[in-house]
């Protein structure tokens, strides 16, 4: 997923927060449950004739009936998104969220999209693969996507490989095209 520079500066500041307050994955769950919660409500949300506080006291209280508690600095996290429209970024900021804090620890996001289970030993031939790529460990996310045929795709770092089948035949359509265009 791509982030825009909007996202990813409140996605660090709530990372900043979240450290000094001990509450990372605490904020990471906060921020799951919100994802949900805009789906469920954004039409209010972003809505600019009711005023900013109703809005993000609405929210508050709708995460504190679900039994998630949101202390004050996630509060005052929620009305500065919705008073600064930027509410709807919200999914963009966790996933950027989530990478700050795999980032942190070392390690890389890699989403490996596949024709089929891989087994432990393909996994360990594509960690090492993206080990020796970006000198960090990966953190798969692993989807299966039949059409593939055989093969996988990886993305990471901003780069995708395509190294299915696929993707394959699919390129050397495009070379042919070119050839006799």
């Amino acid at each position: 997923m791509m982030h825009s520079a909007v996202a990813s500066r409140y996605a660090v500041a709530l990372y900043k927060v979240s450290k000094v307050n001990g509450k990372t994955e605490e904020y990471k769950e906060q921020l799951k449950a919100l994802c949900q919660l805009y789906d469920a409500v954004s039409v209010f949300l972003n809505n600019q004739s009711v005023a900013v506080d109703e809005r993000a006291n609405f929210l508050i209280d709708l995460m504190k009936k679900l039994s998630i508690e949101v202390d004050e600095a996630f509060a005052r996290f929620i009305h500065l998104l919705i008073a600064n429209r930027r509410i709807k970024f919200v999914k963009q900021i966790a996933s950027f969220f989530d990478y700050t804090i795999l980032d942190n620890a070392g390690l890389i996001p890699v989403d490996v999209t596949s024709a089929s289970e891989l087994s432990s030993e393909e996994l360990g031939l594509l960690s090492n693969f993206v080990k020796k790529y970006t000198g960090r460990a990966p953190v798969f996310n692993v989807k299966f996507d039949e059409d593939l045929i055989a093969g996988v795709v990886l993305e990471f770092s901003g780069k995708k490989l395509d190294a299915s089948i696929k993707g394959r035949l699919q390129s050397i359509v495009k070379d042919v095209l070119i050839r006799k265009g």
